[in-house]
C-alpha cells in the first residue's frame, strides 16, 4: 500500500494538479469552474449558499480552476 500512496504523489507532482485543504465546488446556477471553498465561502468570495460542493480536493493546477481561487489557494 505504502508503494501505490507514493505513486499517487508522483502522479499528482508530475501532472501539476496538486491538492489543497479546500473542498472542490461549483456555482450552483453556473457550474463553468471550479472553486475553492473555505468556512462560508470560496476564496474569491463565492456565499456557500451559492455553491454546490463536491466530494474531492480544490486542485490548483486544473485547467477548469478559477484563478483566484487557485492564486489564493497555493498561499494557503
Amino acid at each position: 500500500m505504502p508503494q501505490q500512496a507514493h505513486r499517487l504523489r508522483s502522479l499528482r507532482s508530475a501532472s501539476g494538479l496538486a491538492p489543497t485543504r479546500f473542498a472542490a465546488c461549483r456555482k450552483t446556477d453556473t457550474p463553468a469552474l471550479e472553486h475553492a471553498l473555505a468556512d462560508d465561502a470560496t476564496l474569491c468570495g463565492i456565499p456557500r449558499s451559492e455553491v454546490t460542493v463536491h466530494r474531492h480536493l480544490f486542485a490548483t493546477g486544473n485547467p477548469g480552476a478559477c484563478p483566484l481561487c487557485g492564486a489564493k489557494a497555493a498561499r494557503e
